[in-house]
């Protein structure tokens, strides 16, 4: 025990440093990826009743006690979120009517740690640091109207020379990041054919996004204008509930529960020409998530289905920032209240996926499907990893001594989501003033796919 402890702090430390080093250009897939390492992304996220990695700690902790051997887990999951974002504006004068599309690729890395160590015949230690994921977005360059219909020189203040100065046409440049990071410590109790546990989740989260607007060729930034937001660094606790029945000597039976975890995003905002930053109150909410799994497993072959439920509705349809001072600009005056519709919708995901042992092999296969979160009147351009819905992979693992690695490919088909002028993003591009509305003339889509890569790699020892 006091050997494996002393591992498991310095990994831990190692690995928080990796996590360090990468979350400043952190971007995800989403809000929760459909597993956490790479034998389990194999089997389409498949492991509810399956389990039998250290990784258990982040979907179902009651299966840390189907091994009573002392187990190292690391890894990295690499998605390539590639999108495609277009937008148009509608108008009798040439002059307004302009058309966006832009495309952007994210590498996202998404790294893991877990241990597992037996302490007895019934219980069962596992304890981790994990990515589940998160979200990141930046779009530059697009072809706007200024926020007051008005011209150039005579929104911003400035003096620039006709034709630019004297056009309506402008650009704006806009990024948001959001990322979360897991340590999850849980114990394991089994009584004959029944395991369940408890763990407890520590989450670590920051939240960064800003407004730039340039002139028509790009190349002069509006001064006092747009914004900047920072939050400062917010922790939140959560909790995982797990178990695991066995029902025959190949059939199993598991429930998963994961509390919601209200995340302070407080911090600050520069707002335009604002002398100063102003204090931002805000609250991000992580939704419940149940799942359901069954499994057929023999020594050499094993076959799973889970089915999950995601209940966004309740706690991510809207998020605010309030603002200590109302500073911020709208077509209607200035506000210190940011209210944001995401309109994210409860979510289910049905997934199957299993694996072949042969010798030192194992082939797996998996495929899930996941009902939209995001719905039209949520979309913006930077909605790309929360939209993605059905996947397909495959992998192989290999074992060698006390190691064994794991390769897969998964790939995240694509999926292109419309909206025709109910979202905010649509408000924010298409209101001007009270007087001038033009909601229905502006359209945009989204579109992504993503190819994405797992490696993992454990270690048992006694």
């Amino acid at each position: 025990m006091l050997f494996g402890s002393r591992v498991y702090k310095k990994i831990s430390l190692f690995f928080l440093a990796i996590i360090s080093f990468l979350t400043p250009k952190l971007e995800a897939v989403g809000l929760f990826q459909p597993s956490h390492n790479a034998r389990y992304g194999g089997m389409g996220g498949v492991n509810l009743a399956i389990g039998g990695s250290p990784m258990d700690i982040g979907t179902n902790p009651a299966n840390l006690s189907l091994k009573n051997r002392k187990e190292l887990e690391f890894g990295i999951s690499l998605p390539y979120i590639r999108t495609v974002y277009k937008d148009k504006f509608s108008d009798p004068d040439p002059n307004l009517s302009y058309e966006n599309s832009e495309s952007y690729n994210v590498l996202a890395p998404l790294p893991y740690f877990a241990i597992r160590i037996p302490i007895s015949e019934k219980w069962t230690y596992g304890g981790g640091i994990y990515i589940p994921g998160g979200g990141n977005g930046e779009v530059s360059g697009l072809t706007r109207i200024t926020p007051n219909g008005q011209s150039l020189n005579d929104w911003s203040g400035m003096k620039l020379p006709s034709p630019i100065g004297d056009s309506r046409r402008i650009q704006e440049s806009y990024s948001s990041t959001f990322y979360l990071v897991k340590s999850t410590h849980a114990l394991s109790y089994k009584i004959g054919g029944l395991s369940i546990a408890l763990g407890v989740e520590g989450i670590y989260s920051r939240q960064i996004a800003f407004q730039k607007f340039h002139d028509i060729t790009g190349n002069i930034e509006v001064p006092g204008q747009g914004f900047d937001y920072k939050s400062k660094n917010a922790y939140a606790l959560g909790g995982i509930f797990g178990t695991t029945y066995q029902i025959t000597d190949t059939l199993k039976i598991a429930y998963s529960y994961q509390t919601s975890a209200k995340i302070p995003l407080d911090g600050s905002m520069q707002v335009g020409s604002y002398p100063s930053r102003t204090g931002v109150s805000a609250t991000f909410a992580v939704p419940e998530r149940h799942g359901l799994g069954f499994s057929y497993g023999t020594d050499t072959f094993k076959i799973g289905v889970d089915a999950l439920y995601y209940n966004y509705a309740s706690y991510t349809s809207t998020y605010k920032q309030t603002l200590a001072a109302p500073v911020f600009p709208t077509a209607f005056g200035q506000t210190n209240v940011i209210p944001q519709n995401l309109s994210y919708h409860d979510s289910w995901a049905l997934g199957i996926g299993g694996e072949w042992i042969v010798n030192d092999w194992t082939y797996r296969l998996g495929a899930r499907h996941n009902s939209g979160v995001l719905r039209s009147e949520g979309t913006n351009a930077l909605q790309a990893g929360i939209m993605v819905q059905d996947l397909v992979s495959g992998g192989f693992g290999y074992s060698t001594g006390k190691w064994k690695f794991d390769f897969t490919l998964l790939y995240y088909l694509p999926v292109r989501v419309y909206n025709g002028g109910s979202a905010d993003w649509n408000f924010n591009h298409a209101v001007f003033s009270k007087d001038d509305i033009r909601v229905n003339e502006f359209k945009h889509s989204l579109r992504s796919d993503i190819p994405a890569i797992l490696l993992g790699a454990s270690y048992s020892f006694d």
